[in-house]
């Protein structure tokens, strides 16, 4: 990668580290996403159960594969599943904030540097 001028100062590692920095961000960002639609999906879904008898049979389907089950078993996998997607929800939230704070101090002395050798020179 060829800058000119000031950043021309800045090696190239530097400016692929906050490439990959960048992109990472944007990774974690959209699993982040990934992760809210999955929560309201269960959320959604365990409202429809709200009420019902646990004792209830139900009908399960992924795909085409239809399973019976009772009001109670769905609700306590809706339950975990749940538990897990806001586990992994949470983690990929502090990995994103700690990034972003990371780029943050990076581009920050990133400018410091381009502006002091600018006026050294």
């Amino acid at each position: 990668m060829s800058v000119e001028g000031p950043l021309s100062n800045i090696p190239d590692d530097v400016i692929e580290y906050l490439l990959d920095q960048r992109k990472r961000e944007r990774e974690l960002t959209i699993e982040k996403e990934l992760l809210k639609e999955l929560i309201k999906k269960v959320q959604d879904i365990m409202k429809m159960l709200e009420g019902r008898d646990d004792g209830l049979p139900c009908t399960i389907s992924a795909g085409n594969v239809y399973q019976m089950s009772t009001v109670q078993q769905v609700r306590d996998n809706l339950a975990a599943n749940l538990s897990v997607t806001m586990v992994l929800f949470v983690k990929a939230h502090r990995k994103l904030l700690r990034i972003q704070s990371d780029l943050r101090q990076d581009y920050h002395t990133v400018l410091e540097t381009v502006h002091n050798s600018g006026t050294t020179n």
